[in-house]
Protein backbone atom coordinates (compact mmCIF):
# COMPACT_ATOMS: atom_id res chain seq x y z
CA UNK A 1 0.00 0.00 0.00
CA UNK A 2 1.39 3.29 -0.95
CA UNK A 3 -0.27 6.56 1.14
CA UNK A 4 0.33 9.31 -1.17
CA UNK A 5 -0.43 12.01 1.98
CA UNK A 6 2.54 10.49 4.63
CA UNK A 7 4.00 14.14 4.28
CA UNK A 8 2.69 16.41 6.87
CA UNK A 9 3.73 20.03 7.15
CA UNK A 10 2.80 20.54 10.31
CA UNK A 11 -1.01 19.66 10.63
CA UNK A 12 -1.81 20.72 13.95
CA UNK A 13 -5.26 20.68 15.95
CA UNK A 14 -6.17 24.26 18.17
CA UNK A 15 -9.15 26.34 18.76
CA UNK A 16 -9.31 29.69 16.16
CA UNK A 17 -5.96 31.52 16.29
CA UNK A 18 -7.41 34.49 14.39
CA UNK A 19 -10.39 36.31 13.26
CA UNK A 20 -12.40 38.63 11.12
CA UNK A 21 -15.36 40.90 12.02
CA UNK A 22 -17.80 39.55 9.48
CA UNK A 23 -18.25 36.14 8.20
CA UNK A 24 -16.09 35.78 5.15
CA UNK A 25 -17.50 33.96 2.18
CA UNK A 26 -15.59 31.93 0.02
CA UNK A 27 -16.72 29.18 -2.46
CA UNK A 28 -16.07 27.07 -5.73
CA UNK A 29 -12.72 24.70 -6.45
CA UNK A 30 -13.96 21.54 -4.49
CA UNK A 31 -9.99 20.71 -4.95
CA UNK A 32 -8.88 23.08 -2.43
CA UNK A 33 -12.61 23.24 -0.38
CA UNK A 34 -10.21 20.78 1.82
CA UNK A 35 -7.59 22.73 2.51
CA UNK A 36 -9.93 25.86 3.00
CA UNK A 37 -11.92 24.09 5.50
CA UNK A 38 -8.99 23.57 7.72
CA UNK A 39 -7.85 27.29 7.56
CA UNK A 40 -11.54 28.15 8.74
CA UNK A 41 -11.43 25.74 11.69
CA UNK A 42 -8.39 28.01 12.84
CA UNK A 43 -9.28 31.20 11.30
CA UNK A 44 -12.66 32.29 12.65
CA UNK A 45 -15.05 34.08 10.40
CA UNK A 46 -14.75 32.36 7.31
CA UNK A 47 -17.97 30.59 5.90
CA UNK A 48 -16.20 28.12 2.71
CA UNK A 49 -18.39 26.51 0.45
CA UNK A 50 -17.41 23.64 -2.78
CA UNK A 51 -19.47 23.54 -6.24
CA UNK A 52 -16.88 23.11 -8.62
CA UNK A 53 -14.19 26.29 -9.98
CA UNK A 54 -16.62 27.54 -12.56
CA UNK A 55 -18.96 27.69 -9.89
CA UNK A 56 -16.08 29.89 -7.82
CA UNK A 57 -15.52 31.96 -10.90
CA UNK A 58 -19.59 32.79 -11.79
CA UNK A 59 -20.02 33.71 -7.80
CA UNK A 60 -17.61 36.27 -8.28
CA UNK A 61 -18.41 37.91 -11.17
CA UNK A 62 -21.97 38.46 -9.72
CA UNK A 63 -20.02 39.47 -6.38
CA UNK A 64 -22.26 36.87 -4.32
CA UNK A 65 -18.60 35.78 -2.41
CA UNK A 66 -15.87 37.89 -1.10
CA UNK A 67 -13.30 34.92 -2.48
CA UNK A 68 -14.27 32.83 -5.59
CA UNK A 69 -11.49 29.64 -5.61
CA UNK A 70 -10.48 28.13 -8.99
CA UNK A 71 -7.93 26.05 -10.51
CA UNK A 72 -8.25 27.23 -13.76
CA UNK A 73 -7.58 30.91 -14.14
CA UNK A 74 -10.46 33.14 -15.60
CA UNK A 75 -10.47 33.26 -19.48
CA UNK A 76 -10.63 36.90 -20.72
CA UNK A 77 -14.40 36.56 -21.32
CA UNK A 78 -15.02 35.68 -17.66
CA UNK A 79 -12.41 38.25 -16.63
CA UNK A 80 -14.26 41.09 -18.28
CA UNK A 81 -17.34 39.59 -17.56
CA UNK A 82 -17.01 40.03 -14.01
CA UNK A 83 -19.18 43.59 -13.05
CA UNK A 84 -18.45 43.84 -9.53
CA UNK A 85 -14.96 45.09 -9.76
CA UNK A 86 -11.59 44.48 -11.07
CA UNK A 87 -10.32 40.68 -10.07
CA UNK A 88 -7.37 40.17 -8.76
CA UNK A 89 -6.36 36.08 -8.78
CA UNK A 90 -3.71 34.68 -6.10
CA UNK A 91 -2.03 31.28 -6.25
CA UNK A 92 -2.92 30.42 -2.81
CA UNK A 93 -2.44 26.53 -2.74
CA UNK A 94 -0.64 23.67 -4.48
CA UNK A 95 -1.08 19.99 -5.00
CA UNK A 96 -1.83 17.59 -7.28
CA UNK A 97 -4.46 16.28 -9.42
CA UNK A 98 -4.25 12.04 -9.04
CA UNK A 99 -5.55 9.60 -10.79
CA UNK A 100 -7.88 6.69 -9.39
CA UNK A 101 -9.30 3.61 -9.68
CA UNK A 102 -10.82 0.50 -8.75
CA UNK A 103 -9.87 -2.69 -10.87
CA UNK A 104 -10.25 -5.90 -9.07
CA UNK A 105 -6.97 -7.89 -8.35
CA UNK A 106 -4.93 -4.30 -9.08
CA UNK A 107 -3.30 -2.53 -6.00
CA UNK A 108 -1.69 0.37 -6.02
CA UNK A 109 0.74 1.64 -8.66
CA UNK A 110 -0.88 1.59 -11.68
CA UNK A 111 0.97 2.87 -14.29
CA UNK A 112 -0.05 5.27 -17.05
CA UNK A 113 0.72 7.64 -19.39
CA UNK A 114 -0.73 10.68 -21.35
CA UNK A 115 -1.15 8.74 -24.38
CA UNK A 116 -3.37 6.08 -22.51
CA UNK A 117 -5.19 8.56 -20.60
CA UNK A 118 -6.03 10.51 -23.94
CA UNK A 119 -6.92 7.16 -25.61
CA UNK A 120 -9.07 5.87 -22.30
CA UNK A 121 -11.25 8.90 -22.05
CA UNK A 122 -11.73 8.92 -26.02
CA UNK A 123 -12.65 5.66 -26.39
CA UNK A 124 -9.79 4.40 -28.20
CA UNK A 125 -8.75 2.25 -25.20
CA UNK A 126 -11.88 0.43 -23.82
CA UNK A 127 -11.01 -2.71 -22.10
CA UNK A 128 -7.65 -2.76 -18.99
CA UNK A 129 -6.35 -5.61 -20.66
CA UNK A 130 -4.82 -3.81 -23.75
CA UNK A 131 -1.44 -4.04 -24.36
CA UNK A 132 -0.15 -0.17 -24.02
CA UNK A 133 -1.72 -1.07 -20.57
CA UNK A 134 -0.19 -4.20 -19.64
CA UNK A 135 2.69 -3.93 -21.56
CA UNK A 136 3.75 -1.43 -18.72
CA UNK A 137 2.31 -3.27 -15.72
CA UNK A 138 3.71 -6.91 -15.91
CA UNK A 139 3.01 -7.39 -12.58
CA UNK A 140 -0.17 -6.84 -12.82
CA UNK A 141 -1.30 -7.96 -16.45
CA UNK A 142 -3.48 -11.29 -15.56
CA UNK A 143 -5.28 -9.08 -12.76
CA UNK A 144 -5.92 -6.42 -16.04
CA UNK A 145 -6.79 -9.23 -18.72
CA UNK A 146 -9.57 -10.29 -16.35
CA UNK A 147 -10.89 -6.69 -15.48
CA UNK A 148 -13.11 -6.63 -18.50
CA UNK A 149 -14.13 -2.76 -19.38
CA UNK A 150 -13.27 0.49 -18.61
CA UNK A 151 -15.53 2.81 -17.12
CA UNK A 152 -13.80 6.50 -16.79
CA UNK A 153 -15.60 8.70 -15.20
CA UNK A 154 -15.21 13.08 -15.29
CA UNK A 155 -16.07 15.85 -13.95
CA UNK A 156 -19.34 16.59 -15.00
CA UNK A 157 -19.32 20.40 -13.33
CA UNK A 158 -17.08 23.14 -14.16
CA UNK A 159 -13.96 22.18 -13.07
CA UNK A 160 -10.45 23.16 -12.24
CA UNK A 161 -9.73 19.39 -12.17
CA UNK A 162 -10.99 19.09 -15.58
CA UNK A 163 -8.60 21.76 -17.00
CA UNK A 164 -5.68 20.47 -15.24
CA UNK A 165 -6.38 17.00 -16.35
CA UNK A 166 -6.80 18.02 -19.98
CA UNK A 167 -4.29 20.21 -20.06
CA UNK A 168 -1.84 17.34 -19.23
CA UNK A 169 -3.99 14.92 -22.27
CA UNK A 170 -3.47 18.45 -24.66
CA UNK A 171 0.68 18.46 -23.44
CA UNK A 172 1.42 14.60 -22.83
CA UNK A 173 -1.47 13.00 -25.14
CA UNK A 174 1.16 12.66 -28.23
CA UNK A 175 -2.26 13.93 -30.11
CA UNK A 176 -4.49 11.47 -28.67
CA UNK A 177 -6.21 14.70 -27.03
CA UNK A 178 -7.85 17.31 -29.76
CA UNK A 179 -10.51 19.16 -27.43
CA UNK A 180 -8.43 21.34 -26.18
CA UNK A 181 -8.24 22.05 -21.81
CA UNK A 182 -10.96 24.46 -19.99
CA UNK A 183 -13.02 23.81 -17.09
CA UNK A 184 -15.96 21.97 -18.80
CA UNK A 185 -15.21 18.52 -20.09
CA UNK A 186 -14.51 18.06 -23.41
CA UNK A 187 -13.89 14.54 -23.82
CA UNK A 188 -16.46 12.02 -26.04
CA UNK A 189 -17.16 9.08 -23.69
CA UNK A 190 -17.69 8.23 -20.18
CA UNK A 191 -19.89 9.05 -17.10
CA UNK A 192 -19.88 12.47 -15.48
CA UNK A 193 -20.45 13.11 -11.95
CA UNK A 194 -20.33 16.44 -9.92
CA UNK A 195 -17.21 17.51 -7.90
CA UNK A 196 -14.41 15.93 -6.50
CA UNK A 197 -16.67 14.34 -4.05
CA UNK A 198 -19.12 12.38 -7.16
CA UNK A 199 -16.36 11.35 -9.19
CA UNK A 200 -14.36 9.86 -5.46
CA UNK A 201 -17.83 8.14 -4.66
CA UNK A 202 -18.06 6.50 -8.50
CA UNK A 203 -14.78 5.64 -8.68
CA UNK A 204 -14.92 3.53 -4.83
CA UNK A 205 -17.91 2.01 -5.55
CA UNK A 206 -17.90 0.73 -8.99
CA UNK A 207 -15.05 -1.95 -10.16
CA UNK A 208 -13.75 -0.96 -13.57
CA UNK A 209 -13.40 2.85 -13.25
CA UNK A 210 -11.12 5.42 -13.54
CA UNK A 211 -11.58 9.00 -12.37
CA UNK A 212 -9.11 12.40 -12.47
CA UNK A 213 -9.67 13.01 -8.46
CA UNK A 214 -7.83 16.09 -6.17
CA UNK A 215 -5.11 14.62 -3.88
CA UNK A 216 -6.94 15.40 -1.38
CA UNK A 217 -9.74 13.43 -2.19
CA UNK A 218 -7.67 10.27 -3.34
CA UNK A 219 -6.55 10.19 0.27
CA UNK A 220 -9.71 10.43 2.01
CA UNK A 221 -11.57 7.94 0.39
CA UNK A 222 -9.02 5.29 0.40
CA UNK A 223 -8.82 5.22 -3.04
CA UNK A 224 -5.74 3.33 -5.40
CA UNK A 225 -3.62 6.00 -6.99
CA UNK A 226 -2.07 5.42 -10.59
CA UNK A 227 1.95 6.48 -11.26
CA UNK A 228 1.28 8.99 -13.91
CA UNK A 229 4.71 9.03 -16.09
CA UNK A 230 6.29 12.29 -16.58
CA UNK A 231 8.16 13.89 -19.16
CA UNK A 232 11.24 12.32 -17.78
CA UNK A 233 9.82 8.86 -18.69
CA UNK A 234 9.36 8.25 -14.65
CA UNK A 235 6.15 7.02 -13.34
CA UNK A 236 5.46 9.44 -10.19
CA UNK A 237 3.08 9.57 -7.35
CA UNK A 238 0.75 13.01 -6.13
CA UNK A 239 3.11 13.35 -3.33
CA UNK A 240 4.45 16.06 -1.30
CA UNK A 241 8.39 16.11 -2.94
CA UNK A 242 7.16 14.93 -6.37
CA UNK A 243 4.43 18.12 -6.79
CA UNK A 244 7.07 20.25 -5.31
CA UNK A 245 9.47 19.14 -7.80
CA UNK A 246 7.19 20.49 -10.31
CA UNK A 247 6.52 23.58 -8.78
CA UNK A 248 9.73 24.40 -9.41
CA UNK A 249 9.65 24.30 -13.11
CA UNK A 250 7.41 28.03 -12.98
CA UNK A 251 7.89 30.73 -10.26
CA UNK A 252 6.56 33.09 -12.16
CA UNK A 253 2.95 34.79 -11.49
CA UNK A 254 1.66 36.79 -14.85
CA UNK A 255 0.42 40.11 -14.83
CA UNK A 256 -3.08 40.50 -13.85
CA UNK A 257 -5.62 41.71 -16.23
CA UNK A 258 -8.03 39.27 -18.78
CA UNK A 259 -4.53 38.38 -20.10
CA UNK A 260 -3.59 36.66 -16.53
CA UNK A 261 -2.56 33.20 -17.74
CA UNK A 262 -2.17 31.71 -14.12
CA UNK A 263 1.17 29.26 -12.82
CA UNK A 264 1.50 26.41 -15.24
CA UNK A 265 3.38 23.42 -13.92
CA UNK A 266 1.72 20.58 -15.87
CA UNK A 267 4.28 17.80 -17.12
CA UNK A 268 6.75 20.44 -16.86
CA UNK A 269 10.60 19.33 -18.99
CA UNK A 270 12.69 16.66 -18.45
CA UNK A 271 14.69 18.15 -16.31
CA UNK A 272 12.33 17.83 -13.58
CA UNK A 273 12.79 14.32 -12.45
CA UNK A 274 11.13 13.33 -9.98
CA UNK A 275 7.93 15.85 -10.69
CA UNK A 276 4.47 14.68 -10.37
CA UNK A 277 2.95 15.63 -13.94
CA UNK A 278 -0.36 16.97 -13.15
CA UNK A 279 0.44 19.04 -10.65
CA UNK A 280 -1.06 22.69 -9.93
CA UNK A 281 -2.02 25.78 -8.29
CA UNK A 282 -5.47 27.16 -7.23
CA UNK A 283 -6.35 30.54 -7.05
CA UNK A 284 -7.84 33.01 -4.35
CA UNK A 285 -10.26 35.30 -6.67
CA UNK A 286 -11.15 38.90 -4.98
CA UNK A 287 -12.43 41.82 -6.20
CA UNK A 288 -10.54 44.63 -5.58
CA UNK A 289 -14.40 47.01 -4.37
CA UNK A 290 -15.59 44.09 -1.94
CA UNK A 291 -17.34 45.42 0.74
CA UNK A 292 -15.06 43.17 3.44
CA UNK A 293 -11.63 43.87 1.79
CA UNK A 294 -10.01 44.56 4.61
CA UNK A 295 -11.13 41.55 6.09
CA UNK A 296 -10.32 39.66 3.36
CA UNK A 297 -6.72 40.96 3.40
CA UNK A 298 -6.21 39.98 7.02
CA UNK A 299 -7.22 36.23 6.01
CA UNK A 300 -5.28 36.25 3.15
CA UNK A 301 -2.37 37.32 4.97
CA UNK A 302 -2.92 35.25 7.45
CA UNK A 303 -3.18 32.75 5.16
CA UNK A 304 -0.03 32.87 3.47
CA UNK A 305 1.91 33.23 6.79
CA UNK A 306 4.41 30.31 8.17
CA UNK A 307 3.07 30.74 11.72
CA UNK A 308 -0.64 30.71 9.79
CA UNK A 309 -1.87 28.96 6.99
CA UNK A 310 1.33 27.62 5.52
CA UNK A 311 1.34 24.95 8.55
CA UNK A 312 -1.82 23.52 7.69
CA UNK A 313 -2.47 20.72 4.93
CA UNK A 314 0.37 18.42 4.44
CA UNK A 315 -2.20 15.16 5.35
CA UNK A 316 -4.06 16.58 2.18
CA UNK A 317 -0.72 17.13 0.22
CA UNK A 318 -1.14 20.50 -0.06
CA UNK A 319 2.06 22.27 0.11
CA UNK A 320 3.43 25.51 1.70
CA UNK A 321 3.72 27.33 -1.29
CA UNK A 322 7.28 28.55 -2.58
CA UNK A 323 9.11 31.35 -1.48
CA UNK A 324 8.94 33.24 -4.71
CA UNK A 325 5.37 32.76 -4.91
CA UNK A 326 4.40 33.68 -1.64
CA UNK A 327 6.63 36.61 -2.11
CA UNK A 328 4.44 37.55 -4.79
CA UNK A 329 1.04 36.78 -3.63
CA UNK A 330 2.00 39.09 -0.48
CA UNK A 331 2.90 41.74 -2.84
CA UNK A 332 -1.30 41.42 -4.85
CA UNK A 333 -2.81 40.86 -1.34
CA UNK A 334 -1.26 44.48 0.18
CA UNK A 335 -2.27 45.96 -3.10
CA UNK A 336 -5.79 44.94 -3.32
Amino acid sequence: MVCIGIAVFGLVSSTAVASASASITEAGSSLVYPLVSVWASHYSGVSPAAGGSGHGIQLIQEGAVDIGASDAPMTPVQYTGDHFGTPVQIPWALTGTGVGYNIHGVGYGLRLTGSILAKIYTGKITTWGNGAITRINKHYAKALRRAGRITPVYRSDGSGDTYVFQHFLTKAGHGNWHAGYATAWGGSTGVGENGNAGVAGEVRSNRGTIGYISAAYLIQQHLKVAQIQNARGKYEYPNASNIADAAKSNSHITGQGPNFTGVSIVYPSRRYKTAYPISTYSYAIVNRNDSKLGQVQAFLTWVLSSSGGQRYGGNLDFLPLPSDIRSADEGLVSGL
